[in-house]
């Protein structure tokens, strides 16, 4: 019962960061179509890109986690670590699956995000429209989004 943990945690972050995605896609989409509103929607997309990197910190300390434990009832754990591996080898187990390697694509785009939302005021608006929004489609790959009867992810 208590292996069951992180992977919960995981679930619920993972959701947090496909939803807190979305929403500062929004705002950074209403902050280039609206300029008169940039600085009240400036606050609500960054503290929303903040949370969704926040909880995506949280899926892959989950994931590592799983991995690091060796909890075997995880079908990525299973399928992707052993027993004989090294560490530096259970390190490499977390991109070596589909969903490890999308983390890790999202991961890398969110500290570009960061970076942006730092270094370049004048682009940062409409890249980060755009980067919120390729963060959400590659959160989506993993969450397993069923719209209609066609899962996505």
């Amino acid at each position: 019962m208590l292996h069951l943990l992180p992977g919960q945690i995981g679930h619920i972050a993972i959701i947090i960061a496909f939803v807190a995605s979305l929403q500062a896609a929004i705002g950074f989409t209403i902050m280039t179509q609206k300029p008169l509103l940039k600085e009240q929607w400036r606050k609500f997309s960054t503290g929303f890109y903040y949370l969704h990197f926040l909880a995506l910190i949280s899926v892959i300390v989950s994931l590592f986690y799983i991995i690091y434990s060796q909890y075997y009832e995880y079908h990525y754990a299973w399928e992707h670590s052993s027993l004989e591996l090294p560490v530096y080898y259970m390190i490499s187990c977390f991109w070596e699956g589909q969903e490890g390697s999308f983390l890790l694509w999202i991961f890398w785009n969110s500290i570009i995000g960061l970076v942006l939302l730092h270094a370049n005021k004048f682009w940062q608006t409409p890249v980060m429209a755009i980067l919120c929004f390729v963060q959400l489609f590659l959160t989506s790959m993993i969450l397993g989004v069923v719209f209609l009867d066609l899962k996505i992810g």
